[in-house]
């Protein structure tokens, strides 16, 4: 199978690792440029009155994702993926739906994501993007488990 453009959806976790080796190893098979994206997550924060302080907090989250972000594209290119082949974006609102989004208005052939493969109790508690990404993605999911 032929990828011209790959999907990653980065949390900024040493989970990553694996996923970046993995899209290196893709990217330097099929040449694919590699989107990596960050979703801020701010949907539990809406309870929030907004203010002065939230949109200082705010500023800072998204600093913070611009820092994962730039990990990212170094991970990418010190596993041989070309800068010119790493596009990041930083995206609001739910991480499934977002990732989702994203790869039916820019041409994405997969999605990549990390899976702790928590289970049981942790799951339910915790929530589980990687599952809703594997349940609602209009593309291909690859599923990259840490080690």
């Amino acid at each position: 199978m032929q990828f011209a453009n790959i999907l990653v959806g980065s949390d900024g976790t040493s989970l990553m690792e694996p996923v970046f080796d993995e899209c290196g190893y893709l990217a330097q098979l099929t040449r694919a440029t590699i989107h990596v994206a960050y979703v801020l997550d701010i949907t539990g924060l809406g309870a929030q009155p907004i203010d002065a302080s939230w949109e200082e907090t705010y500023v800072i989250i998204k600093a913070q994702a611009r820092r994962i972000l730039d990990v990212a594209r170094g991970a990418l290119a010190k596993r041989g993926v070309a800068e010119a082949s790493i596009i990041d974006v930083l995206l609001d609102g739910h991480p499934a739906e977002e990732l989702d989004a994203y790869a039916r208005s820019h041409a994405i052939d997969l999605i990549v994501v990390g899976t702790h493969g928590r289970k049981g109790l942790d799951r339910l508690l915790i929530g589980n993007v990687t599952d809703k990404v594997i349940r609602t993605a209009s593309v291909p999911v690859m599923v990259v488990h840490d080690v």
